[in-house]
């Protein structure tokens, strides 16, 4: 896990941004101090721990860097005593781009490491490889530096039965730079042996394009110039409309109107009977002004059929195949919110009478839920079983029986 956690840190490394343009190349000689945290190898028993890294560089050419690195670490064993460690190494860096402020690069390098373990002292040697960045902090050159590296100790002497250890290490610390940096000179002007030549006059500079309205569209392409500031146009400076209703966007209060639809100044869907339901919806336009309407902008009966709610057998609980119908009804009732409504529920006549009252009670009261459940005022319904009493049709047949087996909700008043 400790291992997975370090390869997991070098992959993210790998895949940042690499940067688009090289800084100009800081030849000074540098420090670089750093701290380091290190993922013992499982083998060692032993914590992980900090240790401390000092390197000593110089730039080489664009892509290299050459640097001699002293290491110190120590590693506590479970099982009791410390790796003391110790080395040095060289190291090569390579950078795939030297941007200022994000510089990755590749490192190798090799040395001598020597390990103290229980008076027992050996010298061997590593190999080490990693990914890091350098990110430069101010312009005399200081930067913030970080790697990930994976070092192979080749110690086959501090425990028996181990030919080498394999540690991760990582690495965060500073770059100072020694000196001033050089600065390019620029080359002298070769002497003429004769009168210099008369300089060229310069080309004339043609004039920025002109665009009033800062809409991005430049005056003379512009068909629609004093766009509203921050309005979005399309190629010849004119307002967008995205939805096609001949209102644009930045007045437009219901984007996404369907193509067709008439609407108002606002983009919105007509009502034009200002029923609350829109034209295109409205299966009874031209209702009279404050007259309360259902979800089809009809008017609303004194008795509202609940068609195709239906129940298990002998049962309260609603049938799924109910939901769309007492949607419906619950977008209606929290339109009109202050109709008070009794949810009245009916059998046919065959069986036990009281049974059957009792019956379509806990239906009525099944329906009355469900519709507080959908945001119905529960202040404004109630509900009652009348079981077999007020049939619509005759109970003879089994059609007149389905007919009379019903909720309906029953407006009580205003």
């Amino acid at each position: 896990m400790k291992n997975t956690r370090l390869r997991n840190t070098l992959i993210c490394a790998a895949l940042l941004p690499l940067g688009a343009n090289a800084d100009a190349l800081d030849e000074r000689w540098y420090i670089a101090p750093s701290v380091s945290y290190i993922f013992a190898d499982e083998h060692r028993n032993a914590d992980d721990d900090v240790g401390a890294q000092l390197s000593v560089g110089k730039p080489v050419n664009e892509k290299w860097n050459v640097e001699l690195t002293a290491v110190a670490d120590s590693l506590e064993r479970t099982a009791g005593g410390e790796f003391d460690q110790a080395g040095l190494g060289l190291d090569s860096l390579y950078f795939f781009t030297r941007n200022r402020g994000f510089a990755p690069y590749l490192t190798v390098g090799m040395g001598l490491l020597r390990t103290e373990l229980a008076n027992n002292a050996n010298t061997h040697t590593t190999v080490s490889a990693g990914l890091g960045f350098m990110s430069r902090l101010n312009d005399y050159g200081l930067a913030l530096r970080t790697d990930a590296r994976y070092r192979m100790d080749n110690d086959n002497s501090s425990i028996a039965s181990e030919n080498g250890f394999g540690d991760w290490l990582l690495n965060v610390g500073l770059v100072i730079p020694f000196g001033s940096q050089h600065k390019a000179v620029a080359a002298a002007p070769a002497v003429a042996a004769v009168a210099a030549a008369p300089k060229a006059a310069p080309a004339p500079v043609a004039p920025a394009p002109v665009d009033s309205d800062g809409d991005g569209i430049a005056d003379g392409a512009d068909r629609c110039p004093g766009s509203m500031l921050g309005a979005k146009v399309d190629a010849t400076g004119c307002e967008v409309d995205s939805d096609k209703d001949g209102v644009v966007d930045s007045r437009d209060k219901c984007p996404g109107t369907p193509a067709g639809i008439k609407v108002d100044s606002r983009g919105c869907e007509l009502d034009s009977d200002g029923d609350g339901i829109v034209d295109n919806k409205d299966q009874c336009p031209n209702t009279q002004a404050g007259t309360k309407v259902d979800n089809k902008g009809c008017e609303l009966q004194a008795v509202i059929k609940l068609e195709r709610v239906n129940f298990a057998n002998n049962s309260a609980q609603l049938d799924p195949s109910s939901v769309n119908t007492l949607d419906d009804a619950a977008e209606t009732l929290r339109r009109h919110s202050d109709l008070k409504i009794e949810v009245a529920g009916h059998t046919d006549d065959r069986g036990n009478h009281a049974y059957n009252v009792r019956l379509s009670q806990q239906r009525a009261e099944a329906v009355k839920q469900y519709l507080i459940g959908q945001g119905v005022n529960a202040a404004n319904l109630s509900a009652k079983g009348y079981g077999p009493a007020t049939p619509l049709a005759d109970n003879a047949t089994a059609n007149g029986r389905a007919a009379n087996r019903r909720v309906e909700l029953r407006i009580l008043g205003r």
